[in-house]
């Protein structure tokens, strides 16, 4: 018996596939093994429409001239927007991206920006690319790279999972599946210096202006460091926290955030704020999902994750927002105030979620079916229904 399915309907089927997909944002290359599993047993649907349903947006930038918002995902495509797109009328739409395919086996982890290069975090692997802005120019070719070392008893090349940049001082520190953060120079591109500790992969690294590090892991762990001395200056546990461990979802930290006084994170435990000088938790955020990003905006908290809002929250943890979001999971959110104000939020699916006050969801921007030349492109004109599958039934 033959079975005829319109390829309209097995984009519906993948569409409900997807939901089932377990997405852990910490378990990155994974995931996206797993995403190209399932394309390749879907492979009679385009691969546009592919891209579309599994489109996995883990980092995003904004260039140093604040006029040009970057976003990069997991097929290894960066897309580039034009911020003053978005300062239209309501009526108007703003015009569409250029895309810049880094190759189909480069899972793009993290994004930065230094002064005109974009930085990408991929697998083992920094590198930056010159940014044209006259232009609007994205190099193909790297104009330089950092390869991540491979320790003596690993078995697989450690993800990029998170860079903090110190642009003042031309400083990146990488936090990667290895358990290592990495010390950069931008000047040399040699790694001068490694932070060792966590005993599991880290997803989040962050810092400051006096000179401290903070990261996040799988371990379970917050640690801070300082640039100035070897070892760790103090460990947070919040697991060890009954106010804060949630049994079912584990101890690990998928997001941390600092600001001159107040240190947030968060992951399978709950979302908490701690002083930072005393390191004591003095707010419990009731953020109800999984947390993968968070980050002090102006005077507030604003907490994402496995959760189909993005919250923001006053610092005494009163709600002041609850903005929804069709991702599956969030994973990125960049930010500005001026020369325009604008909020950019990403992560499993294929749109970019815009704000311009950071309260209320302003609009919403595709990725893949919104970049220059796709007009040109005849299969853009072909009807997804125009040839049936036929699938051998057992």
């Amino acid at each position: 018996m033959q079975i005829n399915i319109g390829l309209a309907e097995c984009h519906r089927t993948l569409c409900l596939i997807k939901t089932e997909i377990p997405i852990l944002g910490r378990i990155r290359q994974s995931s996206s093994q797993l995403m190209k599993l399932i394309v390749n047993k879907h492979l009679r649907m385009k691969q546009k429409d592919l891209k579309r349903a599994y489109n996995n947006v883990l980092a995003q930038a904004i260039s140093t001239s604040h006029q040009h918002l970057f976003a990069g995902n997991l097929f290894g495509d960066i897309f580039v927007l034009r911020i003053k797109e978005l300062d239209k009328g309501s009526e108007e739409p703003p015009g569409k991206l250029q895309i810049f395919p880094q190759g189909g086996d480069v899972d793009i982890n993290y994004l930065a920006f230094h002064r005109d290069f974009l930085i990408v975090g991929a697998v083992g692997l920094i590198y930056g690319l010159q940014w044209n802005e006259e232009e609007e120019s994205l190099a193909t070719k790297r104009s330089w790279e950092v390869k991540i070392p491979m320790q003596v008893d690993a078995v697989e090349v450690p993800d990029v999972n998170s860079m903090w940049l110190d642009s003042e001082n031309s400083l990146l520190f990488a936090g990667c599946g290895d358990g290592v953060i990495y010390q950069v120079s931008l000047e040399d591109g040699r790694v001068q210096r490694e932070y060792r500790g966590h005993t599991d992969y880290v997803h989040s690294v962050v810092g400051n202006s006096k000179g401290q590090i903070f990261s996040g892991a799988e371990d379970g762990t917050v640690r801070v460091w300082s640039t100035k001395q070897q070892e760790q200056t103090a460990m947070l546990e919040p697991h060890k926290n009954p106010k804060l461990l949630r049994p079912d979802w584990g101890k690990w930290i998928g997001a941390v955030a600092v600001n001159e006084d107040w240190l947030l994170c968060g992951g399978g435990p709950k979302a908490a704020l701690y002083h930072l000088r005393s390191l004591e938790c003095t707010r419990v955020f009731d953020f109800p999902g999984r947390v993968h990003l968070c980050d002090f905006v102006d005077d507030c908290v604003l907490i994402g994750g496995e959760h189909n809002h993005v919250q923001s929250y006053t610092l005494s943890g009163a709600l002041q927002a609850n903005i929804p979001v069709e991702h599956t999971a969030c994973y990125s959110a960049v930010w500005q105030t001026s020369p325009i104000k604008l909020m950019s939020i990403a992560g499993f699916s294929n749109k970019l979620h815009i704000l311009k006050d950071f309260r209320f969801l302003d609009s919403k921007i595709d990725l893949y079916g919104n970049v220059q030349g796709d007009e040109n492109d005849p299969e853009e004109d072909e009807e997804l229904i125009e040839e049936p599958l036929t699938i051998e039934a057992a």
